[in-house]
C-alpha cells in the first residue's frame, strides 16, 4: 500500500503573502488611514481626470475605485459601510438624496438652460458609443452603469473607505464634506474638461459637492456605504429619465 503523499503547505503569494505590497499597504492604511487614504485618492482623482482624454483611462479609474478596498482587510470591512442597513433610515437618507437631485437638477436647467452649457445632457453622452451598432444592448447597458455598477464602486470608495478613513481622525461632519468635495473633483474626468466647457465645470462641481454632501448625510445616518449606492443608483435613474424623457 502506498504510504499517503503529503502536500506542502501553500506558499503566500507575492501579493498577499506578509511581505507582499497588499501586505504593505494595508499596515500603512493601519498605521495612517487618512494620509493612505489621500495617497489612493490623489492617485484615483488623476487616472478618472485623465480619463476625459482617454476612454481605458476612465475603464481602468472605476476598476481602481474598487480597488481601494484592498487596503482593508476583510474584518474591517463593514467599519467601512460594507454592511446591511435599516430599511427607514435607508429611506429617509435616499429621500434626502433624491429632494438635492431635482433641486440640483432644476438649478442646473435655470442658470444653463438645455443645452450643452448644462452638464446633465451630458450624462446619456458618456454612454453613446458604449456598444455600437446595438441600441438597446447600449441602453442596457447605462441603464446597469449608471443604476448599479458605478454606484456600487463610487459609494464603497468615496463614503465607504474615504468616509472611513476621515471619520475615524476627524468625526462624521468633516467626512461628509470631504468625500462629498473628492467625490465632485473627481466628476471632471466625465464633464467639462472634454471638450472644454467653463460653464460645464461651474455647473457640475457644485452640483456634484451637493449630491455628495446628501450621500454623505446618508452614510451618517444609515452606517451603510451600501444604502448610499442604493439611493445613488436609483436617484442616477431618475436623473436620467428627467434629462432624457418629456419632461
Amino acid at each position: 500500500m502506498a504510504a499517503p503523499r503529503h502536500r506542502a503547505p501553500a506558499r503566500p503569494g507575492l501579493l498577499t503573502g506578509p511581505a507582499g505590497p497588499l501586505a504593505r499597504l494595508r499596515r500603512r492604511h493601519a498605521a495612517a488611514p487618512l494620509a493612505t487614504a489621500a495617497a489612493l485618492f490623489g492617485v484615483l482623482a488623476a487616472v478618472r481626470v485623465a480619463g476625459a482624454f482617454a476612454f481605458p483611462l476612465m475603464v481602468l479609474s472605476v476598476a481602481l475605485s474598487a480597488g481601494v478596498l484592498l487596503a482593508l482587510s476583510r474584518e474591517e470591512w463593514p467599519a467601512a459601510g460594507l454592511r446591511g442597513f435599516a430599511p427607514l433610515p435607508a429611506a429617509a437618507g435616499a429621500a434626502l438624496v433624491a429632494v438635492v437631485y431635482a433641486q440640483t437638477y432644476l438649478a442646473t436647467q435655470a442658470a444653463f438652460g438645455d443645452g450643452d452649457d448644462n452638464w446633465t445632457v451630458w450624462v446619456p453622452r458618456l454612454f453613446e458609443d458604449l456598444v455600437p451598432g446595438a441600441p438597446l444592448v447600449g441602453l442596457a447597458a447605462m441603464l446597469l452603469c449608471l443604476g448599479v455598477l458605478v454606484p456600487l464602486v463610487e459609494e464603497v470608495c468615496y463614503r465607504g473607505v474615504l468616509y472611513r478613513a476621515v471619520e475615524e481622525r476627524r468625526g462624521a461632519y468633516p467626512a461628509i464634506v470631504v468625500t462629498a468635495l473628492a467625490w465632485s473633483l473627481v466628476h471632471l474626468g466625465d464633464y467639462g474638461l472634454n471638450p472644454l466647457n467653463l460653464k460645464v465645470i461651474c455647473g457640475v462641481l457644485p452640483s456634484v459637492f451637493l449630491m455628495g454632501l446628501a450621500l454623505g448625510v446618508c452614510r451618517a445616518i444609515t452606517g451603510s456605504a451600501l444604502a448610499c449606492a442604493v439611493a445613488q443608483g436609483v436617484c442616477n435613474l431618475l436623473l436620467l429619465a428627467a434629462v432624457t424623457g418629456p419632461f
